[in-house]
């Protein structure tokens, strides 16, 4: 079964580490998601962008409005994903636990639906 697992961090946390601890961070990335990739669970994933640099697109009544910014300025954003096909829930919140961030942020699990009839 197919699962995305959405890394939530706290900018304010992030701002107050040094250097040296998102490296090593960054390390310790590296190593979880290689573990997933050598028990073939990994599928894909990645870090996003810088928040500000994303934008909003609304249409209502066939006008496109496009904003610049994210969706929310909270102080907790969605900063990145993995996609994972594991056998069922239970594996795929032990994945979520392993990933560096839920030990200070949060991981939100969620299975990943067929679209109209499509294989996911």
């Amino acid at each position: 079964m197919k699962y995305m697992l959405l890394i939530h961090t706290d900018a304010a946390r992030w701002r107050t580490l040094t250097q040296a601890e998102k490296e090593d961070w960054l390390a310790e990335y590296i190593t979880f998601t290689q573990k997933i990739i050598d028990t073939g669970e990994h599928l894909y994933g990645a870090p996003l962008a810088d928040r500000s640099k994303s934008h909003t697109v609304r249409v209502r009544d066939e006008k496109i409005n496009i904003t610049e910014g994210p969706l929310t300025n909270a102080e907790e954003y969605l900063s990145g994903y993995y996609v994972v096909d594991c056998e069922n829930t239970e594996r795929a919140l032990e994945i979520a636990a392993a990933i560096p961030d839920a030990r200070k942020n949060v991981i939100e699990v969620r299975p990943i639906a067929a679209m109209g009839g499509l294989e996911s």
